[in-house]
């Protein structure tokens, strides 16, 4: 029984992380095939939006964030921006009366509340049935913000994910997981839908958006997915690109997937429809991209005591080649610290980071105060 259980449990990782993504490759391109005309990507009409942005104490990256959208591909006289203050101490109104910008709007209160008590401001304000969603960190290409619209021509189109390029840094290597995870979602697109958009960049209809419940940690998933649930699809649109850099350290990036797995269990917890065949339509995606990576620690933690265990010589093979699997990326991990990479150190370590980052994320999510996980460190 302990042999079975332990062959079903190594499928099973295997499946995470090479099984759903070939299977969802092979069901792309025969959807490809019989909607390769659906959506005729011509030089649309350029309708007014809103350009969405929250900001806590970036005023030294304002100006420079506003210009950027300004100067895109996009008519300037179509592009209203609201920003939303979320409690920020270092008087932001100072960049706005600088830049003097009719089309710009500002909205301050006194009290840090998180993203989701932002959005619902700022989606509150907007008079325009298109939002585009930034953040204050990134830049546009020039293309992004048409790139985005274009896809709006499909009417049972509710929300449009942009292309989001990390820049990689020394001690930190997000690039491979998140080329991954990309390649990932594209191929979703293509199936029927992504499950979530990137924050950093991404355009929504105004009327299909409803309020943010307060302390949302995944506001990038929680809105596609009511989207999706009411008949809505949402796309991945390569050719607008945000760029981004990569997180200073390996333990910034260990918080940032800590948090976002934490937020994936409150999701749940949000839309409890999420976990029912009949009535998530993606509920084949979702359990396969993401609620099988929250029981990953506890797959890994069985086959290594299982291993022990079991009286067979191969799996005492194996319990071994897990002891110098986990000690060499743990050796990894502290030479990347420094700047001394080992083979395969960078896989390895975002591997494990990953276990680990499930595995603490379900505690914190059940015992971490709920204000401090939608704060991103």
């Amino acid at each position: 029984m302990i042999e079975l259980i332990y062959i079903s449990t190594v499928v099973l990782i295997i499946y995470m992380f090479i099984g759903y993504p070939v299977l969802i490759h092979f069901l792309a391109k025969s959807y490809s095939k019989s909607e390769s005309n659906s959506l005729n990507k011509e030089q649309p009409k350029f309708p007014e939006i809103t350009v969405i942005l929250c900001i806590y104490n970036a005023s030294n990256k304002l100006e420079a964030r506003l210009g950027n959208i300004f100067s895109c591909d996009y008519p300037n006289e179509k592009i209203n921006i609201i920003i939303v203050s979320d409690g920020s101490t270092d008087n932001p109104q100072s960049v706005i009366d600088k830049l003097n910008h009719t089309r710009i709007k500002l909205i301050s209160y006194p009290k840090n509340k998180g993203k989701a008590h932002a959005l619902n401001i700022a989606i509150k304000h907007a008079k325009t049935e298109l939002l585009a969603f930034i953040d204050v960190r990134q830049t546009f290409n020039k293309d992004a913000i048409k790139s985005l619209c274009v896809n709006f021509k499909d009417n049972s189109v509710g929300a449009v994910s942009g292309n989001l390029i990390i820049k990689s840094k020394k001690n930190a290597d997000p690039g491979l997981y998140w080329m991954y995870e990309k390649w990932i979602r594209r191929k979703e697109s293509d199936v029927y839908s992504l499950l979530g958009v990137t924050g950093a960049i991404y355009m929504a209809r105004k009327s299909l958006i409803d309020s943010l419940p307060e302390n949302t940690i995944l506001d990038d998933m929680y809105i596609p997915l009511k989207m999706i649930k009411a008949g809505y699809k949402v796309k991945f649109e390569e050719t607008a690109i945000a760029y981004d850099q990569a997180s200073t350290t390996i333990n910034e990036e260990f918080w940032r997937k800590t948090r976002t797995l934490a937020g994936n269990f409150q999701l749940i917890g949000h839309l409890p429809w999420l976990m029912h065949p009949l009535k998530n339509p993606v509920f084949f995606q979702f359990i396969s991209h993401k609620v099988l990576r929250l029981i990953l620690p506890y797959c890994l933690i069985y086959i290594f005591f299982a291993s022990y265990f079991l009286d067979d010589i191969f799996f005492k093979i194996l319990w071994l080649c897990q002891i110098i699997f986990y000690c060499y990326t743990y050796l990894s991990y502290h030479l990347m610290k420094k700047e001394i990479n080992l083979p395969f150190s960078s896989v390895l370590v975002s591997f494990c980071s990953l276990s680990l980052a499930s595995l603490f994320s379900f505690w914190m999510f059940l015992f971490f105060p709920i204000n401090k996980l939608w704060k991103k460190r």
